[in-house]
């Protein structure tokens, strides 16, 4: 049976998907997953049944949506990262993907991200976004805290096993495994979690353009950046994007001062284009619930369910202290 794999995202969703799916309206059509993220929820959807377009601005997301949810049956083989490749086109990105050098990585391991890119490079279709996403899963579990903003004088502490094991009382070893020892140990989990659904989409849009060019769907599922949390995937992830020249400017849900207004923008765009908005939220972010539940109730009738759940990075913060909100609203016609 086919199984969600590990993806290493913060604020993933793979421990509410099943709650989430059994408050969507209704039980098949077609969903936009408007802010994808690590595609927990479109991976869920797709596996419930639902026509799914999985949608999220940035490149490292996209990966992850081609190569397991629009994906319907592409898999790789065991031997692909014997492939061989041209040293020159090897040695040219090395040198594009210099400035990870003493930032994330060090010299060695870019070369190795080298070898590994212009693998991905000799493959077509979703196999090539299979082996993307598995490198970019390879990337995040080598660095500490799963994030590409961690200083680079930080890394190198955190990645110094004896010191590791001094405070943390954990060695963390994983962090100086190569990238291709990270992906071979996963690409079976990958491979087995391909499978043949109802036709879905992966996109790489803007939220506002891509609403303004999408036929009508029956639900539109809106995980956006929760403002007053740690929502920054620009900073977390963007550097894959850069590495691969994909980065693209969008709308900012990150700030708390925007938000509000950012989606009324998103909910005037939506208005003759779906009969229901699902909206994540969580008790931490500001705006608040009465505030989120005021802008919506302007678009039509509006209920809500709540969850206790917690995002848990350091180990340190209350288990008890959040609950997960669900906003369903029903568009007026």
């Amino acid at each position: 049976m086919a199984k969600y794999p590990k993806v290493n995202y913060i604020g993933n969703k793979e421990k509410l998907s099943d709650w989430i799916l059994s408050e969507m309206p209704v039980k098949e059509g077609t969903v936009l997953d408007l802010f994808a993220g690590g595609c927990s929820v479109s991976y869920a959807l797709k596996a419930g049944g639902y026509r799914v377009i999985s949608n999220d601005i940035l490149y490292a997301d996209y990966v992850i949506a081609r190569a397991l949810v629009e994906n319907q049956d592409q898999r790789l083989e065991e031997d692909i990262f014997t492939r061989q490749v041209s040293d020159a086109r090897v040695a040219e990105l090395w040198a594009y993907f210099a400035f990870l050098e003493e930032r994330l990585y060090y010299p060695a391991e870019v070369r190795e991200l080298a070898r590994l890119a212009a693998i991905a490079e000799t493959l077509e279709g979703d196999r090539r976004y299979l082996f993307l996403a598995l490198l970019r899963r390879a990337m995040i579990r080598k660095l500490p805290y799963s994030r590409m903003n961690v200083p680079w004088n930080q890394i190198q502490r955190l990645r110094d096993e004896d010191y590791s094991y001094a405070k943390y009382g954990r060695k963390r070893a994983y962090h100086n495994q190569t990238f291709e020892s990270h992906m071979r140990e996963n690409i079976d989990a990958y491979n087995q979690a391909v499978f043949a659904g109802a036709p879905c989409q992966a996109c790489r849009l803007d939220a506002l353009e891509l609403i303004r060019q999408m036929e009508p769907v029956d639900v539109v599922y809106m995980d956006p950046p929760y403002p007053s949390t740690m929502n920054n995937y620009d900073s977390f992830y963007g550097l894959y994007d850069e590495m691969f020249d994909k980065k693209k400017e969008h709308m900012d849900f990150t700030q708390r001062a925007l938000f509000l207004d950012n989606m009324a923008q998103i909910l005037e765009a939506l208005r003759g284009k779906t009969a229901y908005v699902l909206l994540s939220q969580n008790t931490r972010s500001r705006p608040g619930p009465e505030e989120i539940r005021g802008l919506l109730g302007r678009y039509g009738s509006v209920t809500m369910r709540q969850k206790q759940h917690n995002y848990q990075v350091t180990g340190k913060e209350n288990k008890n202290a959040s609950k997960e909100l669900l906003f369903l609203l029903h568009m007026e016609a």
